[in-house]
């Protein structure tokens, strides 16, 4: 009794870092330092790589898809995003998941004049690495659209200007086809590289 008070204090000390140490550690292997706050079912579709192969979203179960919707005449976040995604596969490429567990898609939702020429294109201006990155496209717009907005993402064309208002998000599926995050891209300057390759990494060992 008399060594139980002496050390009482001491024990109970090293307990409770025993027990924070073991929550740290199962929370680091469950991914969930990071919050996977979405559970959208992410509609499936059928679009043309730049090979003109068909893609579709059931296909690529198996693996983390992040997608992203885009056109080639942005001129304002696409490219910025575009090249902030370039330094998350460079950073997945590091650690062998890019290709492997992670594919990105990038999808345009402006088809007359995003044509499969003009998408290798603006491609070839970023570092891309097409083992794991596709450029998508529908010839009809209105799907493209529709299939954007099944996603929970909005778009809205200026005719005038032939620009588009859109939102600059992107959106992380689960093997399984769930939609489990969404993350603002570059409009957001609190983004970072580090930030979304934390939400892939807890997606792959999800």
């Amino acid at each position: 009794m008399h060594v139980l008070r002496k050390y009482g204090f001491a024990i109970a000390v090293l307990l409770l870092c025993a027990a924070m140490g073991l929550y740290l550690y199962l929370s680091s292997s469950k991914g969930s330092s990071v919050n996977l706050d979405q559970n959208l079912k992410a509609p499936n579709f059928a679009l043309t790589d730049l090979d003109n192969n068909k893609v579709t979203l059931d296909e690529t179960n198996g693996k983390v898809r992040v997608v992203y919707f885009f056109y080639a005449n942005c001129p304002d976040v696409c490219p910025p995003t575009t090249y902030l995604m370039t330094q998350v596969q460079n950073k997945l490429k590091e650690k062998g998941s890019f290709g492997k567990d992670v594919e990105f898609m990038w999808v345009t939702f402006d088809p007359k004049r995003d044509t499969t020429e003009a998408l290798k294109e603006y491609s070839s201006k970023f570092d891309i690495d097409t083992s794991g990155w596709k450029f998508l496209r529908e010839d009809n717009a209105e799907a493209t659209e529709k299939l954007m907005k099944d996603f929970g993402l909005g778009l809205l064309k200026d005719e005038k200007t032939n620009t588009f208002t859109h939102t600059d998000t992107i959106a992380f599926v689960d093997r399984k086809g769930v939609v489990r995050k969404y993350l603002t891209g570059s409009i957001d300057e609190t983004q970072s590289a580090d930030k979304i390759v934390d939400v892939i990494n807890a997606l792959v060992k999800d």
